[in-house]
C-alpha cells in the first residue's frame, strides 16, 4: 500500500533523512521507533507532503504521492494524527469531527461520525463541548476520531501516547488495534516500544535518520528482516541508538 524507497530528506544543510526503505501493506499494523530527534516525524510529514526538501519515492496503491497535493493524498485514503494532536480548541468536538470529512459527502460524513463517536464513546457526551476543555486523553481520541471521519485506507499515528497517563494510554492503544481490525492500515511512530510493538505486525527502528533494523512481531516473538530471533535487549539497543 505505502511504498518509500531511497528516500531523504533535509532541512537546508542539515540530513534528516537518509536513504530510507519502508513499506505498509494493506491492513497491516507497522511501527516506526526511535528517540527524539531521530527522524520519524519528518518522514510521517513528507508522506503527507508537508515535509522538508525531500529525494526518492513515496507511492501509495502505487500512485506517485509527490506527484500529488496535500489534499489529494488525503482523498487517495492517508489520514494522518500529528504529534501534537493538532485540534481546534475553539470549536466543540462535534465541528472538530466535520472538520475530517471535508473531501466527503455530507450524508456518508455523518455516518462517519456517528461510527467515529462509537469508537471512542466519552466523545458522544462531549459532542457540544469547545475541544479546548477536554483532558490530554480525550484530545488525543478526538484527534484519532477526526482521522477516521475521511475514511482512510492508512492512517499514520504520531506519538499518540504522548503526555498521557498509563490507562488513557492502554485505552488509546486498544482503539488503534480495533481500527487495525476493521482493515484499516497503521503507521504508528512512537517511542513506548512496549506499547507499539503490542498492536503491530512489523517494526522498523530509525537512529540519526537511517533505518537500522527490521523485523515482524508475533506472540511476543521478535524477528530480524534476515529471519534472525531478536532478544528485546537487542531491540532496545537498537532504539536506543546503539548501532551494532
Amino acid at each position: 500500500m505505502l511504498e518509500i524507497e531511497n528516500f531523504s530528506a533535509r532541512y537546508g544543510q542539515v540530513s534528516a533523512l537518509q536513504q530510507v526503505a519502508l513499506r505498509v501493506e494493506a491492513g497491516e499494523a507497522v511501527c516506526l521507533l526511535g528517540s527524539n530527534g531521530a527522524g520519524k516525524s519528518t518522514l510521517i510529514r513528507s508522506v503527507m507532503g508537508i515535509g522538508p526538501d525531500i529525494g526518492g519515492q513515496l507511492r501509495f496503491e502505487n500512485k506517485d504521492l509527490l506527484a500529488l497535493r496535500v489534499e489529494d493524498r488525503i482523498r487517495n485514503g492517508i489520514a494522518v494524527v500529528f504529534e501534537g494532536r493538532g485540534i481546534l480548541q475553539s470549536m466543540t468536538v462535534h465541528e472538530n469531527l466535520l472538520m475530517g470529512g471535508f473531501c466527503r459527502g455530507k450524508q456518508e460524513v455523518e455516518h462517519a461520525v456517528e461510527e467515529a463517536m462509537s469508537t471512542f464513546p466519552i466523545l458522544k457526551s462531549r459532542q457540544n463541548q469547545l475541544a479546548g476543555t477536554l483532558s490530554g486523553g480525550e484530545q488525543q481520541m478526538l484527534a484519532i476520531a477526526r482521522a477516521l471521519i475521511a475514511r482512510p485506507k492508512l492512517i499514520m499515528l504520531d506519538e499518540p501516547s504522548m503526555g498521557l497517563a498509563p490507562i488513557v494510554v492502554e485505552t488509546v492503544f486498544e482503539a488503534i488495534a480495533e481500527i487495525n481490525k476493521r482493515g484499516v492500515a497503521i503507521l504508528l511512530v512512537e517511542q513506548n516500544m512496549h506499547m507499539a510493538l503490542s498492536v503491530s505486525n512489523r517494526f522498523y527502528v530509525l537512529n540519526c535518520g537511517s533505518i537500522v533494523l527490521e523485523g515482524k512481531v508475533g506472540d511476543g516473538v521478535f524477528v530480524s528482516g534476515d529471519g534472525r530471533a531478536l532478544s528485546e535487549e537487542e531491540l532496545e539497543s537498537a532504539y536506543m541508538g546503539e548501532k551494532s
